[in-house]
């Protein structure tokens, strides 16, 4: 085939499979739309297969698209909107909306635009998220009962009306099948955990199978001997049935060879992007944070942070940007520690990026990453992070003193005392920053969109070497007895891999992936 860019490539179809797509996202949303973008510049076709209930499924791609996100001729198509198997669905009858014996449970008919309900979402008082959905029948009879997964709405097993278990999986992965059946050389890839893996795995039809890994697979991050997080155990115990896996940093990379050495893992580490933008005078005072509102990003350190940072420099300022559940709550920390002239909670905007230029450094609180483009895009800008050293991507894209500054204890006072470092001294947020931006030579963009494309037309795995020998499950299995036995240990003692300069702190729990 010609290298001419502007030949399209018919040889592969890439099929991203993700649960669905919203307008105002965060950096998963956003690497999604990045990767369907990028093959959509090369190859003739690109599918982007939605498993979720999205109400304005059609909207919201028309609506990235407009403004620039997506590429025009990614098709995205979805499971309710175009499946088979929604057409044998009737609408709810009325005396179905209450359950006996479950006076508590509030019920909500859901629809897609412009049509007649599907089905009914029952929530348990207090919750944001439905514990149940239930469909019935063209003469309005139950017919199918199914459940989200934990701290998700995303369906993942189902019962028949008499209680009998109904495969799910197998439903939603008929109907990639029936999307991809007539592709040339479909390769689909799985872009989250929970149910897009075990679709995944039961598609029939994919000429190549490869997942990519967007967060830490423990469940404490902090301690490698709590095993892998439940999402992410579909994946890696059939890992044997997929032809790439894909991690983003090294150390991620380094552990997952321990802990599964028979699955065909590697990693592509997410660029430094020029930003194309006029450059902006720097506020030495300013402070941005940028993310999802939600528990494991803990926005409550940065706000717990500054109040400690306006002591010692009192017209520092924090912006917050995003949105999320914990909006109102965190407000109410600002207000309750009186900072409201010095902590801002602006929502969500696309001009972040600017704001990020203005900054004199921007923060990174969470739990546990991926990696976090936030900081990679900051540092792109000229913008040094302060970043709590977690698994993973900090300690992998930061040079700590250098271009930004990594936080070992997990606690505001270490934060705060970061922050006052730089805000204090406006030289250094000069140089840091521009050694910052050395980010967008040292992890080139080019290298970034080669190496996925290289995932996408590599061949298949031969299938002789999709059976794990019988010496790397003992090693497997012995790498567990060791994590088990280190449970035993002091926590204080248990082991970091070499080099790794972390220290240990209060382990917290990993949430679902987002």
């Amino acid at each position: 085939m010609s290298s001419d860019p502007l030949v399209l490539r018919t040889e592969e179809t890439p099929c991203l499979l993700f649960p669905e797509l919203f307008a105002q996202g965060g950096g998963l949303q956003r690497s999604v739309q990045e990767r369907a973008t990028l093959y959509a510049k090369r190859w003739d076709r690109v599918f982007l297969l939605t498993t979720g209930f999205t109400p304005n499924w059609y909207s919201v791609p028309t609506e990235l698209k407009e403004r620039g996100s997506l590429h025009p001729r990614v098709k995205v198509r979805n499971f309710f909107a175009h499946s088979a198997w929604t057409k044998r669905l009737g609408v709810p009858p009325l005396e179905a909306y209450a359950v006996p014996g479950e006076d508590d449970v509030v019920t909500r008919a859901q629809r897609l635009k412009g049509r007649e309900p599907f089905r009914l979402a029952d929530f348990r008082p207090g919750e944001r998220l439905p514990f149940r959905f239930r469909y019935f029948d063209a003469a309005g009879a139950p017919f199918l009962t199914t459940f989200p997964g934990r701290g998700t709405k995303q369906e993942e097993r189902a019962v028949d009306p008499a209680g009998n278990r109904v495969d799910w999986i197998r439903i939603v992965s008929d109907w990639v099948d029936e999307e991809i059946a007539d592709l040339p050389r479909p390769v689909l890839f799985s872009l989250k955990r929970g149910s897009n893996d075990p679709v995944l795995l039961a598609s029939r039809k994919a000429y190549k199978k490869v997942a990519s890994l967007h967060n830490c697979h423990y469940r404490d991050p902090d301690d490698r001997s709590s095993g892998m997080r439940p999402s992410f155990r579909p994946l890696f115990e059939h890992a044997d049935q997929v032809d790439q896996i894909v991690c983003q940093t090294q150390q991620q990379l380094t552990e997952l060879r321990e802990e599964v050495p028979t699955a065909p893992l590697s990693a592509i580490r997410y660029p430094g992007r020029d930003p194309r933008q006029e450059a902006v005078e720097k506020d030495p005072s300013l402070v941005v944070l940028v993310s999802q509102l939600i528990e494991r990003k803990r926005i409550d350190h940065a706000i717990r942070a500054f109040a400690l940072v306006v002591r010692s420099v009192p017209h520092a300022r924090l912006e917050i940007y995003g949105q999320g559940p914990l909006q109102d709550r965190l407000q109410g920390l600002v207000d309750e520690l009186g900072l409201g002239g010095s902590v801002r909670l602006m929502g969500y905007s696309l001009a972040v990026g600017q704001a990020q230029a203005r900054a004199a450094c921007v923060l990174l609180t969470s739990t546990f990453e991926g990696s976090p483009r936030v900081v990679t895009e900051s540092m792109s800008r000229g913008t040094p992070a302060v970043a709590y050293d977690i698994r993973y991507g900090p300690r992998d894209l930061i040079e700590d003193g250098v271009d930004g500054l990594l936080v070992a204890r997990h606690e505001p006072a270490a934060l705060a005392d970061a922050i006052v470092s730089l805000v204090s001294d406006p030289a250094r947020v000069v140089e840091m920053g521009r050694r910052a931006g050395e980010i967008v030579e040292r992890h080139r963009a080019a290298d970034f969109e080669q190496a996925w494309c290289d995932v996408l037309t590599a061949p298949p795995r031969a299938k002789a070497t999709r059976k794990p020998r019988l010496r790397d499950r003992l090693r497997a299995r012995t790498v567990r007895r060791l994590r088990r036995l280190a449970t035993a240990l002091p926590r204080g003692y248990r082991p970091e891999p070499a080099g790794s300069g972390r220290r240990r702190t209060a382990p917290a729990q990993a949430s679902s992936e987002t």
